[in-house]
């Protein structure tokens, strides 16, 4: 009994302990409460968006990206605030607080001397202008009657759009007033030749994708040619292709969008004075040529930012002349099961973090136990070309030795390699004196290695620029 009246008081006791705390912790979280208007810090007063896209009609596409900035509570009170956009349900611009989204948002909670991100993204309308145009909101943050802006902005770029477009008849693109945007993927389909004239540029969406039906969707490059494409650029109005991220920190980004592939039967392609930037595949051509010419051949061109492979050719043949590939995550040419290459004053550079060099021709096929199950044919020249990179050796062959190449010619070239092969022409390990790696200026310093150094017999009479060579001519592709 004595037990049971101890163990009363006990719980007795507890309750009383435990009901005082909960009235405690009330009456601290209401005074706790700023009660008078509040001003609160801001980590920025403007939010600027660089350039989007105005809307494709009838979609979503395209959002921008997420812009963010800070809210600080200075106070030793918690502060509730009620923010919305200036425009209404007719702006531009949304916002996201502690995962809350929409253009008004009440009773946003923040502790005591706590902050809170703000994230603000815009889907802007057509404004059927040439330039971009200005679109201007602002962001009203009220605490207890007192009111603070932070201002929105973004330039608004109309486009002429094609989304997931095939193009079953000839097409020539040559309006340069605004860009072409790519939204998916595009198709040229069979004996259909897109032509792109100087100075057009073409903006790509990333992770491009096809789908033929509900259930299966393909993941595939933006362009898809399966005619011919024919791209004529020129030295002062090149045709430039890259991703539809505009901002900044997109500029040189590798990966946004997937790259120009070629398919079996696609025939006659010219690519001549353009820049394929910040791809995953800068172009991929498929199976040899189905007439006496190239596959594809790719004239005063620079491939640089990609994130797998410059130039992927599978059995391809690709001629290559006064172009320069740069900066590729795995490979700036890959030769790969076999194909015929040819490269004629071009600059190859990788920089560092590999393992392999990023120049590999291949002609066998293993499985899974790296066993040889097949090989091709295949052949390579290389004329008047520097292949260089941090690497001991930079260019690299898997080829199978009971297949004799149809040629395999080296002629007045600059390489990165432990093993020295060729002819006496060959400039092993001598370093080109690039004029500035770090923003892919592949052109030549004062003392290169490469100046008048090229054979005039292989030599074409303009650089990548359009600079006529002199008699003694430098290799790579540009001229000194």
């Amino acid at each position: 009994m004595i037990n049971f009246v101890l163990n009363m008081k006990f719980w007795t006791k507890l309750c009383v302990i435990f009901i005082s705390l909960v009235l405690m912790e009330s009456c601290r979280k209401d005074d706790a409460v700023l009660k008078s208007a509040g001003t609160l810090g801001f980590s920025k007063d403007t939010v600027f968006f660089d350039t989007v896209f105005t809307r494709l009609p009838n979609t979503a596409y395209p959002r921008s990206i997420n812009k963010r900035f800070m809210i600080r509570n200075p106070y030793k009170e918690t502060v509730f605030v009620n923010a919305r956009v200036m425009g209404g349900s007719a702006s531009s611009y949304r916002f996201n607080v502690d995962g809350r989204f929409g253009k008004e948002i009440a009773d946003i909670e923040i502790l005591p001397k706590d902050s809170a991100w703000v994230f603000v993204e815009c889907t802007l309308e057509p404004n059927q202008l040439t330039q971009p145009a200005i679109v201007r909101d602002s962001i009203e943050f009220e605490t207890n009657g007192n009111r603070q802006y932070v201002q929105l902005a973004a330039y608004g770029w109309d486009a002429y759009y094609f989304n997931d477009t095939l193009f079953e008849q000839d097409v020539t693109l040559t309006k340069t007033d605004k860009p072409y945007v790519i939204v998916n993927t595009c198709f040229v389909d069979e004996g259909v030749t897109m032509t792109i004239g100087p100075g057009v540029h073409i903006y790509n969406t990333a992770n491009s994708v096809f789908v033929s039906n509900p259930n299966r969707i393909i993941n595939v490059s933006a362009i898809n040619v399966l005619g011919t494409l024919k791209v004529n650029g020129t030295a002062d109005n090149p045709v430039i292709f890259e991703g539809d991220r505009l901002d900044v920190k997109f500029k040189d980004l590798p990966g946004q969008w997937r790259g120009i592939r070629f398919y079996k039967g696609s025939v006659n392609n010219e690519i001549r004075h353009s820049v394929i930037k910040n791809a995953t595949i800068g172009v991929w051509v498929d199976s040899l040529s189905e007439n006496t010419q190239e596959n594809l051949k790719i004239y005063n061109t620079i491939i640089k930012n990609i994130s797998a492979y410059g130039v992927l050719g599978l059995t391809a043949q690709i001629y290559m002349e006064n172009s320069v590939v740069a900066n590729c995550g795995a490979n700036t040419v890959l030769g790969y099961w076999g194909g015929y290459y040819t490269f004629r004053h071009c600059t190859f550079y990788a920089g560092g973090g590999r393992r392999d060099p990023h120049l590999i021709i291949n002609n066998q096929l293993r499985n899974d136990k790296n066993v040889v199950i097949r090989t091709f044919p295949v052949g390579y020249a290389f004329f008047n070309t520097i292949i260089w990179g941090p690497n001991q050796t930079e260019i690299g062959f898997d080829i199978n030795t009971n297949v004799v190449p149809d040629f395999a010619v080296f002629r007045s070239s600059i390489i990165r390699s432990k093993i020295i092969f060729g002819g006496n022409d060959l400039l092993f390990n001598t370093d080109p004196l690039f004029k500035q790696i770090g923003t892919s200026d592949f052109k030549l310093n004062a003392g290169s290695s490469a100046i008048n150094k090229a054979n005039v017999t292989f030599s074409v009479p303009a650089d990548l620029d359009g600079k006529t060579r002199d008699s003694e001519p430098d290799i790579g592709a540009y001229e000194f």
